[in-house]
Formats: structure tokens, sequence, C-alpha cells
């Protein structure tokens, strides 16, 4: 006889239902933010890494902006560089 309320059978079932909206719609990322939990799927890593580029490019342009109104050549030539993460 299969328990429905066994809590071992939830979570399968909790798990392959987030697996299944992952597999339909990849770039899921209200879905995924609006959740009480999550497992850490390809979907879920691919927002948080979006995420935080968004961040880092917003400072970098922030932090340009502050290089031209202070003539901050150097910390300007930082920021445009290949390697402008590593100024921040």
């Amino acid at each position: 006889m299969k328990n429905d309320k066994n809590s071992n059978f939830y979570k399968q079932n909790v798990d392959v239902n987030m697996f299944m909206d992952t597999m339909q719609d990849p770039d899921n990322t209200e879905l995924i933010l609006t959740r009480k939990k999550t497992r850490y799927t390809d979907g879920a890593n691919k927002i948080i890494q979006k995420v935080q580029n968004e961040f880092l490019e917003r400072r970098r342009a922030e932090e340009i902006d502050l290089a031209l109104v202070n003539k901050d050549k150097g910390r300007f030539m930082e920021l445009t560089s290949e390697n402008w993460k590593d100024a921040l």
C-alpha cells in the first residue's frame, strides 16, 4: 500500500516537479526566485550568475562615472581594462 502522507514520497514529488519546471522553461528566473526553497539546479546557478554579473556591471558603471568626475585616470584605466572585476 502506498502512503501519500510519507515524507519521502512528498519530497520525491517536489523534486520531480522542480526538475520538470526547469526542463520546460530554461529561463524561469521568476519561478525560482519566488519559491520558498529550491535546489541549486543548473537553472538556479545560471540565474545566480546572471544577477551577480548584472550587479557587477552596474557597480562598474557607477565607479567609472565617479572616476570621470574625480578625473582619476588610474582608476578609470583599471575599470576599463580586461581585468575590471579585479579592480572592484
